[in-house]
């Protein structure tokens, strides 16, 4: 009975865990529409899943590695002319990585030149690929600071923060602010 117990509990914490990203996430779009960015998809998700019964890895992809949110000046997505964008993503786990913290990324991402469709450009893994897969999660500095990556003309300024960090509404308006300063400095 005692392992039953244990198998709610956890799915039970899954799904804490699952609502509470989505909350983040839709406070992060409630803050950053106040600065004239918009969701670059919309209300959709950009995740990574596997509907296999064969995943590739020998983790369950069925749970999503990460959920990502790109976002644009609404004025640049008017005019079709965006090179600069935020990019948030929750990354809960990494397949390169036996155990990472579950993780805000927050980055400004610059483009090499302006785009007119920035849906059909921008990627859904790139935050995570920069993170995990190219600076590499031991080089990653932690705990809100700076890192910053250049490859193939885009410069990707970011930053991590464990979910545990986050604890009001008011954390994530320090995040968001910090998003929109680095945006308006940067070229």
């Amino acid at each position: 009975m005692n392992e039953t117990i244990s198998l709610i509990n956890s799915i039970n914490n899954v799904k804490d865990m699952m609502n509470n990203t989505f909350q983040l996430l839709k406070d992060l779009d409630t803050s950053l529409s106040k600065h004239e960015f918009q969701p670059i998809y919309g209300n959709a998700l950009a995740t990574e899943t596997s509907k296999s019964i064969y995943p590739s890895t020998r983790y369950s992809t069925f749970f999503p590695q990460y959920i990502a949110r790109p976002y644009a000046l609404h004025t640049d997505l008017e005019a079709n002319k965006v090179r600069k964008i935020l990019f948030s993503n929750v990354q809960f786990f990494h397949v390169d990585y036996e155990e990472i913290p579950p993780t805000l990324i927050n980055s400004v991402i610059i483009l090499p030149e302006e785009v007119s469709n920035i849906r059909s450009v921008i990627e859904s893994w790139w935050l995570k690929e920069i993170v995990y897969e190219t600076v590499k999660w031991g080089n990653v500095l932690k705990n809100g600071e700076m890192n910053e990556c250049k490859e193939a003309g885009y410069k990707t300024f970011f930053w991590c923060r464990e979910l545990v960090d986050l604890n009001s509404v008011k954390d994530i308006q320090t995040e968001v602010e910090r998003l929109v300063d680095i945006f308006n400095k940067e070229n």
